[in-house]
């Protein structure tokens, strides 16, 4: 029998995996927050590495955000086929190798041709971890703390995101990424290789021996481990001898993808990528725009302050209340924000720069409406609250869930090719949402676009309670 001390060094050395694991998402979240590192460097000094000058053109400025969601299609795909064939474990470090030749090659960037091949190739990465890692963390955790150790990875991302933006004030762009360079360099060459490989994976591809060692080794001694391994391959005998992707069509499987697929675009058109990358832009429509790089730093904390607390509640609470809480408080934020854009008094005076002077050195600016500046009695800080109310939301739910789930929806044999295509259609999904951002508020208005938010959050409250499998507590094979 375990004992408490027991479990908890090795819920302890788990841990310490998850966070192995999780490292290289760390040059993920700087890889999806660079960006405004860039924008606001080359606006001011545009010049490389080597001295030279880079000419930035509006839609290339627009493609260094969205080429990693590009970068990321192919990326899915080719890691559906790489993890089934090479394995967990080598195919983190493989998904790590595109990464490091896009931020190496940005760093050297002579010219925007290579900062856009760059970003694809850091996209690559995005997709290709996005697969690995998370098939990784969900096959080696035990099955209590499972949807918590999947969070570590979404905080490792908010880490990454707002050290490259604190990276970013003393640093020029192309400095950055070479701290992105040098994070990479130790995940794929130091910690991954150091790490056991999915026992799940072993068990289906008949390594049963090395399987009960890394069994034994994750599970303790408490569990009878040759039963465990049993159970294991009874779950994925009907697929294990699958091949290619005709299995995807299989009545039972079509279903759980078509739910995730659903899930995606709930969450997608809740305007969880919307607050990531429109933050300042949401913000300019109130009298309190701060400069991108505060807005970014602002939206990140809160993101970071979400993913935290749904690490301690997921496996307590389950997914699906989770994601019913989620979407209950991205309802009443939009709903709010809605409503007082709707009623707000237009203003007609055009937009102003006042320097603050507490943040010279920083170089940063806030954006006040000419005649309309606020007061101490102003309402002008709910638009900035109701923001971080749903960022807040989304980073509690509807953000992390969706890929939690992905991987465990489908048992090992066919796990990494059913999630590549869940989590595909989901980028596609976040891509067309950042694309129809500024369509649909021409078209709704401002008021519309946010209570098309708070709309589509309300059915997905329904849609959650409806079809949504909890999976919390039970062995996903």
């Amino acid at each position: 029998m375990e004992t408490a001390s027991e479990r908890r060094m090795r819920y302890g050395k788990q841990s310490l995996m998850f966070l192995a694991t999780s490292f290289g998402y760390i040059s993920v979240g700087m890889t999806l927050t660079w960006p405004n590192v860039f924008a606001s460097d080359v606006m001011v000094n545009n010049s490389t590495l080597f001295g030279t000058q880079i000419a930035v053109s509006d839609w290339q400025m627009d493609m260094v955000g969205s080429m990693i969601f590009l970068g990321s299609l192919p990326g899915f795909l080719f890691a559906g086929w790489l993890v089934r064939a090479l394995g967990r474990r080598w195919s983190m470090v493989a998904a790590s190798l595109p990464g490091l030749m896009g931020a190496t090659l940005i760093s050297l960037a002579l010219n925007m041709e290579m900062v856009l091949v760059g970003r694809f190739l850091e996209g690559a990465m995005f997709g290709m971890m996005g697969v690995a890692a998370r098939t990784y963390i969900i096959e080696i955790a035990d099955t209590d703390i499972r949807g918590s150790a999947s969070v570590v990875v979404n905080l490792m991302m908010q880490v990454g995101s707002v050290a490259v933006l604190g990276f970013g004030i003393p640093l020029a762009w192309y400095q950055v990424s070479l701290i992105s360079v040098g994070v990479l360099v130790c995940y794929c060459f130091l910690l991954v290789p150091s790490l056991p490989e999915s026992p799940t994976f072993l068990i289906v591809t008949n390594r049963d021996e090395e399987a009960m060692g890394v069994l034994r080794r994750l599970r303790g001694p408490a569990v009878d481990v040759p039963k465990l391994l049993q159970d294991l391959r009874k779950q994925n005998e009907a697929l294990q001898s699958t091949v290619g992707w005709g299995f995807l069509l299989q009545r039972d499987i079509l279903k759980r993808e078509l739910i995730l697929f659903g899930l995606f675009l709930v969450a997608n058109f809740t305007g969880v990528q919307v607050i990531k990358a429109n933050t300042a832009r949401m913000l300019a429509s109130s009298d309190l725009a701060l400069d991108p790089k505060l807005s970014a730093v602002l939206v990140t904390i809160i993101l970071f302050v979400g993913n935290f607390l749904i690490l301690l509640i997921l496996d307590r609470v389950g997914r699906r209340r989770c994601l019913v809480l989620s979407l209950c408080i991205i309802l009443i934020a939009y709903a709010i924000l809605g409503t007082f854009t709707f009623y707000r008094e237009p203003g007609s005076a055009l937009p102003v720069e006042i320097e603050l002077s507490l943040l010279v050195e920083a170089n940063s600016t806030v954006e006040y409406f000419n005649d309309n500046i606020p007061d101490v009695t102003s309402w002008t800080w709910v638009p900035l609250a109701c923001l971080m109310l749903a960022g807040l939301g989304q980073s509690m739910g509807s953000g992390p869930i969706p890929w939690i789930l992905s991987p465990e929806y489908f048992p090992t044999a066919i796990r990494s090719q059913a999630m590549c295509i869940c989590t595909l259609m989901g980028s596609v999904q976040a891509f067309a949402s950042l694309q129809l951002y500024s369509p649909m508020q021409n078209l709704l208005t401002e008021a519309g676009l946010y209570w098309s938010y708070s709309c589509t959050a309300a059915v997905g409250v329904l849609y959650t309670l409806l079809f949504l499998k909890e999976t919390s507590g039970e062995s996903v094979g």
